[in-house]
């Protein structure tokens, strides 16, 4: 009765939301409900707070890519949200079940974390007051991670997991390419600086015009001493062999997706376009058995733990009430 009440009491205040959705004001907009776990709702200012530091660092990252960023930004929503439905399922079931975990130990948790992420007391109300956060809001969540964590280790543990030499060999030789160190290759570059080039868009219409007359037969290195704004001089060739990890992450990917003589498709970074082309290869190593033996078991080992701690969190699920609304 207690549960059916409180679905009720939350269903009208969404519904209530919705027809104050036309013409609502900022803060209405950022108090809407997003969803509903049992008798508890969150709200999307709950879900940007929460995703605050993450969306930053999108942002900076996405600059010169809006659309880019859109796709990250919404799964980041996405992410954000499930993560608190998460949470609420967790403290529910702590709740429930009856669990009582001392205070004391929590408060004490507490100050190791002031200490070891502000240091004091006093830099860290400085931070919440810049936050808009009190220090009550602040020690319930903690209390409330704190918690989190030992429901998670309580259920989901590495403890009882058994990795058997079978599983690790099997997956050895399905996964052999992870295992190879030392890959060197050499590359000619085609980058057009996006300043030099009329901005982002008019670099990106060059870039995949340039790309059209490679993929025609032209020749990477006659094509790249025109065009490229670095190592014209070289038909576009880096000097230098290149290890895996050497390049930025989106050119890295790119770079070593590629076999020998294979060309990549326009690469877009903030500061221009880069074109691709792999010259040699040095085939890495691989690695033996025994040497990537504890790698793979620790892999196996984390693999295992995700799919117990998914399938807990859809035992909480289907014994709860959610209801997810619309962004």
């Amino acid at each position: 009765m207690t549960r059916n009440l409180s679905r009720l009491i939350t269903a009208i205040a969404a519904v209530l939301l919705a027809h104050a959705a036309v013409g609502q004001t900022a803060p209405s907009y950022r108090n809407s409900i997003v969803a509903e776990v049992n008798d508890k709702i969150i709200t999307r200012q709950m879900v940007m707070d929460a995703m605050k530091r993450e969306a930053t660092l999108l942002r900076r990252q996405y600059a010169r890519q809006p659309q880019l960023f859109g796709q990250k930004y919404t799964q980041l929503q996405a992410d954000t949200l499930e993560a608190l439905i998460r949470r609420e399922l967790v403290l529910r079931e702590y709740m429930e079940k009856g669990y009582n975990l001392p205070e004391s130990i929590i408060e004490q948790r507490i100050k190791e974390d002031i200490r070891s992420e502000y240091g004091n007391r006093v830099t860290l109300i400085k931070s919440l007051q810049q936050s808009d956060m009190t220090y009550e809001e602040f020690a319930r969540y903690q209390r409330e991670k704190i918690i989190q964590m030992v429901m998670q280790g309580q259920f989901i543990s590495k403890a009882n997991i058994v990795i058997s030499p079978r599983q690790i060999e099997e997956y050895y030789v399905a996964n052999k390419d992870m295992f190879r160190s030392g890959v060197e290759i050499r590359l000619r570059f085609i980058f057009l600086e996006a300043r030099k080039h009329g901005g982002a868009e008019g670099t990106l219409k060059l870039a995949n015009e340039i790309h059209q007359v490679l993929q025609s037969g032209d020749s990477f290195a006659g094509v790249a001493s025109v065009y490229t704004d670095q190592y014209r001089a070289s038909g576009g060739l880096k000097p230098d062999w290149i290890k895996r990890g050497g390049l930025a992450p989106e050119l890295d990917q790119a770079a070593f997706a590629l076999g020998q003589g294979q060309m990549s498709p326009v690469v877009v970074m903030p500061q221009g376009c880069y074109i691709l082309r792999c010259e040699e290869m040095n085939q890495a190593k691989l690695g033996t058995l025994s040497e990537v033996r504890a790698q793979i078991e620790q892999t196996l080992l984390e693999n295992e733990q995700q799919a117990r701690k998914d399938k807990w969190f859809e035992r909480l699920k289907r014994k709860s009430y959610i209801r997810q609304f619309l962004f």
